[in-house]
């Protein structure tokens, strides 16, 4: 499905720092658009902000006029290739491995078992209810 991306006015901070200003852009339905700028400029974290990773301090994100500042990731329909970690920040250990099965519509109870049993191969069980930045380094990498 392809859509009309509108950003308004977008704000980003971290801190005392300002990553994004004041952003405004418009890309239409089958446009090309690139992203460039130097490393750490902001454009990881502008795509984080569209896909519903990152807060939106200011301005308004909108997919075919819809407003989507408030919606949750998974609702989106974004794909996004991680530089590090392909490890969703908001979901849960337990959540981040069910996450493709869920999509699959499997059933829970289905998923309650493959997801537990992968945590268990992984010697993992015990972090199922914690957030990946609550993880070792070596932790969050078994989660990939």
């Amino acid at each position: 499905m392809s859509v009309n991306i509108s950003i308004k006015n977008a704000i980003k901070r971290y801190g005392q720092n300002t990553i994004i200003p004041d952003l405004s852009i418009e890309i239409k339905e089958g446009e090309f658009f690139t992203l460039l700028g130097p490393s750490g400029c902001g454009k990881t974290t502008l795509l984080r902000m569209i896909a519903g990773f990152n807060s939106i301090e200011g301005g308004d994100f909108f997919f075919n006029e819809k407003r989507i500042n408030d919606m949750e990731p998974s609702k989106r329909n974004i794909g996004m290739v991680f530089q590090n970690y392909a490890i969703f920040p908001h979901l849960t250990v337990f959540d981040n491995v069910a996450f493709g099965l869920k999509n699959r519509k499997m059933d829970k109870d289905t998923i309650q078992k493959s997801v537990n049993e992968m945590l268990d191969t992984m010697q993992i069980s015990e972090y199922a209810d914690r957030m990946p930045e609550r993880l070792s380094g070596g932790r969050g990498n078994g989660l990939l």
